[in-house]
């Protein structure tokens, strides 16, 4: 059809419209005498239901029909060639095209105009989005490259051709961590927020306008339907021309009102990709087209937290929440503690139904996203100072773990009652009555020792000892959390002095208390796992401790991942067994993934990674490759020699030590260091 028809077949169908239905023929056939196909077309779309589907979508729908008929692989727009369709958006088709004035080679995206939409506001609009394309010059935003009119009349854009996947399709298919979706869900807000400093709002922010090309950048894709945030714009509101050009599952509440549109609109749409993100799921179906259902749904349901949302069974699931987890390469109670708290929070502010409540731009909520991949309090998160504390020792678990053991016991305990003494004043008399306990119990071990109750009798550090731990049971009774720790603690102190008896019994009976106050799974039950296989390598006792490290190491990387020092500790513990027991390949691989985890948390000069270089060395002088371990443990430059002068005191020793025999389990060696530390 050519312009001059398409326009007359709008008129045609506007003033039909206007007409009874049982009337319409008669007033086509007296309007239009000579062409019964154009009068065909006109019922044809005039049989359409005035539904709650509404006729202007189906109209929509077969105008672009009949516009793609139209249009055939090869015509030329303007300089460009099409090659064939790619899809159509809010106001027009679009093409791969391809320049046909042999020029130079060139691939664009190329989108033409719906004429039987083709009103003067419309054609208005449509420069408009021309313009607002020239204005954004962003990596992430699809570029304009070219604009104008077909020989026929009809207006065209020639963008930025971009060969990629929509942006939720790319995530599942190449199964992104949360953090890697996190990642470029930034670069996506990136784009937005430059195009609100041009003062551009998107209004149709949505997966499928997010490209992501096969190197893994994402590009934003249509501002078809932008407004200028002009107040001296005068192109009138999409509620008067009856069109509603949004994605209603992807809209915000105002949107879906007709209500005046903000960058708060683009900040909520946001934020329905976010959730989709993290969770595989919509925070609400939005399957209807009944208008007044659109409403009711997005103005009215409140959304799942993420994390509940994530790992709930649809009622006819799409996909499990075994799947969804396993597109974000986890599981699915560890995808529910990842998304709990931080990212709870700041997916649902930004889906606030009021606007004024949501992030005051898209520069906030993806500097809340960054806090929490760098570990800081977010916006959005509680302002309490227990959270603030929590997030400081989330951010420093290298230092505070190296922190001595009985420093570490007294701050905890006095953080912990000082933290609930604030914060449930209602308890405040027991907890200080539990913490003078704690406090006389530490004192009194040592009271033994005090001349004026010896008569300048020595006692020994064993005396103490012993006294303490038969005190344990007696005066911590009613304090198991603490009695719990106190039996670690002391268990620890006999390991030092080689009493390995004595410290196996304080751990075993340490690990069987604390699976009881925390559980079997908990993480507090996985360090006092630790304790024990420490003390059982240290009594010879290699397959018990074997099994208990493994089952501890299960443990710890469900709950701190792969990549946190106290893994590397577990595993090093773990390797001294195979080392001991002759599985020196086994021995080799679990010191390079200790000194893989040292590595991105010590400096190369530090002790603990000089600790793995010694045992690796060990392992591979027990498999005769001396260069190997020579290799190792060569002395470090001058400069490094400078810097690990404190750190490493006596790498001499550790040569002589490696090349020469490995210490016994049984001695004073860096493995019974470590095994304290456990």
């Amino acid at each position: 059809m050519t312009p001059e028809e398409w326009r007359r077949l709008e008129d045609l169908f506007e003033r039909a419209g206007a007409v009874p239905p049982d009337a319409r023929a008669a007033f086509l056939a007296e309007a239009c005498p000579d062409d019964p196909a154009l009068r065909s077309k006109v019922l044809s779309l005039l049989s359409v239901p005035t539904d709650a589907s509404g006729a202007l979508e189906s109209v929509v729908s077969r105008s672009v029909e009949a516009l793609a008929a139209e249009t055939s692989s090869g015509q030329r727009v303007g300089p460009w060639r099409i090659v064939e369709p790619v899809g159509h958006g809010g106001m027009g088709l679009v093409y791969l095209a391809e320049r046909a004035d042999d020029e130079f080679a060139q691939r664009v995206a190329l989108k033409l105009i719906r004429m039987p939409l083709a009103t003067p506001e419309l054609l208005s609009r449509f420069r408009s989005e021309r313009q607002i394309l020239a204005n954004l010059n962003h990596p992430h935003i699809a570029s304009l490259l070219d604009g104008g009119t077909s020989d026929g009349g009809v207006p065209y854009v020639a963008m930025e051709y971009v060969d990629g996947r929509a942006l939720d399709r790319y995530c599942d298919e190449e199964r992104l961590s949360i953090r890697d979706r996190l990642d470029l869900f930034l670069a996506v807000c990136d784009a937005v927020s430059h195009a609100h400093r041009n003062l551009i709002v998107h209004r149709d922010l949505k997966p499928g306008n997010i490209l992501v090309t096969g190197d893994g950048t994402p590009k934003l894709l249509d501002f078809g339907i932008a407004k200028l945030l002009d107040p001296g714009d005068s192109t009138p509101s999409e509620t008067q021309t009856g069109m509603l050009l949004m994605t209603p599952a992807y809209a915000s509440p105002e949107q879906v009102r007709g209500e005046p549109v903000t960058t708060a609109s683009d900040v909520y749409s946001l934020g329905i990709i976010l959730y989709e993100l993290l969770t595989g799921r919509r925070p609400y179906d939005v399957s209807t087209t009944d208008p007044v259902e659109v409403v009711r749904v997005v103005c009215d349901t409140m959304p799942n937290r993420p994390s509940s949302a994530a790992v709930t069974a649809d009622a006819e699931p799409s996909t499990s929440p075994e799947e969804r987890s396993r597109l974000r390469r986890t599981a699915p109670d560890r995808l529910h503690k990842q998304l709990s708290g931080d990212l709870d929070n700041i997916a649902l502010m930004a889906l606030r139904k009021e606007p004024e409540r949501r992030y005051g731009s898209v520069e906030a909520l993806a500097q809340d996203v960054r806090k929490y991949l760098r570990g800081l309090p977010v916006l959005a998160g509680p302002d309490t100072w227990r959270y603030r504390v929590s997030k400081f020792i989330t951010r420093n678990r290298a230092a505070v773990s190296g922190t001595a053991a009985a420093l570490l016991l007294v701050t905890a305990l006095v953080s912990f009652y000082t933290v609930r003494l604030a914060t449930e004043r209602d308890r405040a008399r027991l907890e200080a009555a539990k913490a003078d306990q704690v406090a006389s119990f530490l004192q009194g071990i040592f009271e033994v020792a005090d001349p004026n109750r010896t008569q300048g009798e020595n006692v020994s550090a064993r005396e103490l000892l012993d006294r303490g731990a038969g005190r344990i049971g007696a005066e911590l009774a009613d304090q198991p959390e603490v009695q719990a720790t106190m039996l670690g603690v002391i268990g620890g102190v006999y390991m030092s002095l080689g009493l390995w008896d004595q410290a196996l019994a304080l751990r075993d009976s340490a690990l069987t208390m604390t699976r009881a106050l925390y559980g079997a799974s908990s993480l507090e039950t996985a360090h006092a796992m630790n304790g024990v296989a420490s003390a059982l390598t240290l009594s010879g006792r290699y397959p018990e401790a074997d099994t208990l490290y493994r089952r501890s190491l299960d443990l710890m990387r469900r709950h701190l991942g792969d990549s946190d020092p106290e893994i590397a500790v577990t595993v090093m513990g773990l390797a001294d067994i195979q080392q001991e027991l002759g599985a020196f390949q086994q021995a080799d691989s679990l010191y390079t993934e200790a000194l893989r985890i040292r590595e991105l948390h010590f400096a190369p000069e530090s002790m603990a990674i000089a600790e793995v270089l010694d045992a690796t060395a060990a392992v591979k002088k027990s498999q005769g490759d001396y260069s190997g371990a020579e290799a190792l443990l060569r002395p470090p430059t001058p400069r490094q020699e400078r810097r690990g002068r404190t750190a490493v005191p006596n790498l001499a020793g550790h040569l002589r030590t490696s090349l020469g025999r490995r210490p016994s389990l049984h001695g004073h060696g860096l493995t019974q260091s470590r095994h304290r530390v456990a």
